[in-house]
C-alpha cells in the first residue's frame, strides 16, 4: 500500500494531454487525478493556464507539457537535478506553447513579458520541478536578453499552435474555416488573450498585423487538415466513458 505524498493532477474533458497522462497513470498509487467543471474561476489562483497541471503537497510543480515519467519521478522524489539557464529558457517556451492561454497572450504582445511572472517562470522552465527554483530570477533574465530570439526562432510553431487551437474551437462550434477572415482571427486573439478588460494592449487595443496575417494563412493552408485531427482527437476523448465519468457538472 502506497503512504507517500499524493499527486494531484488537474485534467479538462476536452484536452488531448490530459486524456493521454489519465489513460497511462490512472489508478496508480499515489496519483490522484481532478477533472475542471464549472467552478473554474478559483483555478486561476493557483496560475493553472494550462492542462494538465500537477500539484505536489498543494503546490503547482508542473504545466504542459507533461509524460507520465515526469509524475512518477515527482511521486517518487527523483526530479532533483541541475537546470542549465538555455535549457530552463527552452523548457519555458515549450510551456507558453502548450497554453493556449499563454501563447496567445505572448502573441498579442509578440512578447514574453505577459507571462514573466516569478510563479509561472518557475513552474514552465521547471525550476521548481527540478529543485532549482532558486533559479528563477536568472531565467527570468535569461528569457528576457533572448526574448526576441526565441519568438523568432519559434515563430512557425507558435503560429501552427495558435492556429490549431482557433481550430478546435471552430469545431467545437460547427463553425466553417471556409468563413474566416483576418478580422475574425483578430476579435478571436484579443479575446482569447485577455480576461474581461485585463490584458488590453495599450493605448488603444489593437492585434499586431504580421500575426494575425500569419494565422489566417495557416488556417487557409492547413485548417482542413487540422480540423480533421481535432474532430478525430475530441471524438476518442468524449466517446470514453471512464474518462468523462470525471466530468464535474
Amino acid at each position: 500500500m502506497y503512504v507517500g505524498l499524493m499527486i494531484k493532477v488537474v485534467i479538462h474533458h476536452t484536452c488531448k494531454s490530459s486524456y493521454v497522462l489519465y489513460k497511462a497513470l490512472r489508478g496508480t498509487p499515489g496519483i490522484a487525478f481532478e477533472m475542471v467543471g464549472t467552478r473554474y474561476l478559483p483555478y486561476l489562483k493557483s496560475y493553472i493556464l494550462s492542462v494538465p497541471a500537477v500539484f505536489n503537497d498543494g503546490r503547482l510543480i508542473l504545466l504542459d507539457p507533461v509524460e507520465p515519467n515526469d509524475v512518477l519521478a515527482l511521486r517518487d522524489g527523483k526530479t532533483e537535478k541541475d537546470l542549465d539557464l538555455d535549457e530552463a529558457a527552452e523548457n519555458f517556451m515549450r510551456g507558453v506553447m502548450a497554453s493556449q492561454a499563454i501563447l496567445a497572450a505572448v502573441m498579442l504582445y509578440k512578447s514574453l513579458k505577459p507571462a514573466l511572472e516569478p510563479e509561472l517562470v518557475a513552474v514552465l522552465s521547471r525550476a521548481r520541478y527540478h529543485r532549482q527554483e532558486d533559479k528563477t530570477d536568472q531565467i527570468t533574465r535569461r528569457l528576457a536578453e533572448r526574448e526576441e530570439e526565441l519568438i523568432r526562432e519559434n515563430w512557425e510553431r507558435l503560429v501552427k499552435i495558435l492556429t490549431f487551437g482557433l481550430v478546435r474551437e471552430m469545431y467545437w462550434l460547427g463553425a466553417d474555416v471556409d468563413n474566416v477572415e483576418p478580422i475574425h482571427v483578430k476579435m478571436w486573439l484579443l479575446a482569447k488573450a485577455t480576461v474581461g478588460r485585463l490584458g488590453l494592449p495599450y493605448p488603444k487595443p489593437a492585434v499586431p498585423e504580421d500575426v494575425a496575417a500569419a494565422v489566417y494563412t495557416t488556417l487557409k493552408e492547413s485548417g482542413r487538415r487540422y480540423l480533421d485531427k481535432v474532430a478525430e482527437e475530441q471524438t476518442t476523448i468524449l466517446t470514453d466513458a471512464d474518462f468523462m465519468s470525471l466530468a464535474k457538472v
